[in-house]
């Protein structure tokens, strides 16, 4: 590692703007330009530029543990602000390529193209868009396939984002990401990176794995195939005394490596802290013994 830089110690500052870094940790090699900050003295500063180097380059070349796959995309833009199709597309392709570097294999074109709507219609938009990429992939002999994947850019005033994800997940069952249109146009590296790793998790890949899971060290886990629950029950506000209580559970499903999980809820009595349908029988006179409830 080399430093570059002359520090003054008489004046407590540096006579450069920058340090020159350069790292070569295995097979990396980089240059970094980190502004110079004024700790306490040059020696812990120069110490400071350099982990925030290694931070820095560590981040930027990290990659998911499995990268999901997303073979039919496309985006939808209800901003009345950004009605430019070059503008989307390239923010669109921003997304794709920070997708593709950190690990998830992203088609480069959209299955269909992308396009605008009226912020007004978002349910018939949204209705169209499925209904026209499943013709799409039919003409495409891909029968039986749906659309991976739906960026939207939401419409400027707030309140949408609760009936797009409702008609996306219960209605029409597309995976969705849905983005602001002033985070998008800043054109962050950071922000691209957390889009990029929500996207890769609802495609079904995973971005991290605990290193004692993967060497099988949890104790009792790693022993024998477990599987562990996770339950938990949500209240209506106080004064709220007609609403129920919403319970909810969830467990991995990928032993060893414990980090995917699937869920179920279930609306009961108004403030019942113990979950009631975690697990009951029925008889049935043709089929016997039923099993039901969350945990079935």
């Amino acid at each position: 590692m080399e430093l570059a830089g002359i520090w003054d110690c008489q004046n407590r500052r540096c006579n450069a703007r920058s340090a020159r870094i350069r790292i070569h940790p295995g097979e990396l090699q980089a240059v970094l330009a980190v502004e110079f900050c004024v700790i306490q003295k040059g020696k812990q500063m120069l110490k400071e530029v350099a982990l925030t180097a290694l931070t820095s380059i560590a981040k930027s070349t990290k990659k998911m543990v499995n990268g999901g796959i997303v073979q039919f995309w496309t985006c939808l833009n209800f901003s009345y602000k950004l009605r430019n199709v070059e503008t989307t597309t390239t923010i669109c392709n921003e997304l794709v390529n920070m997708c593709v570097s950190k690990g998830t294999q992203f088609s480069a074109n959209s299955l269909l193209p992308i396009r605008s709507a009226n912020p007004s219609q978002i349910e018939e938009a949204l209705i169209g868009v499925h209904d026209q990429s499943m013709a799409r992939l039919a003409s495409m002999g891909q029968n039986g396939k749906q659309l991976q994947l739906l960026i939207i850019i939401l419409p400027d005033q707030s309140g949408s984002y609760g009936k797009i994800k409702r008609i996306c997940d219960t209605e029409l069952g597309i995976v969705s990401q849905c983005c602001k249109l002033a985070n998008l146009t800043r054109l962050s590296k950071q922000y691209f990176e957390n889009v990029a790793l929500k996207i890769n998790v609802k495609v079904g890949g995973r971005n991290n794995v605990l290193s004692d899971a993967i060497q099988r060290r949890i104790p009792l886990v790693s022993d024998l195939p477990t599987i562990i629950f996770g339950a938990d029950v949500t209240h209506p506000q106080p004064g709220e005394d007609s609403g129920p209580s919403i319970a909810a559970v969830v467990a991995f499903v990928d032993w060893l490596e414990i980090t995917k999980y699937r869920g179920l809820v279930s609306a009961q009595h108004h403030s019942e802290e113990i979950t009631q349908d975690l697990y009951r029988t029925t008889v049935d006179p043709q089929r016997g013994v039923i099993h039901r409830g969350m945990t079935r």
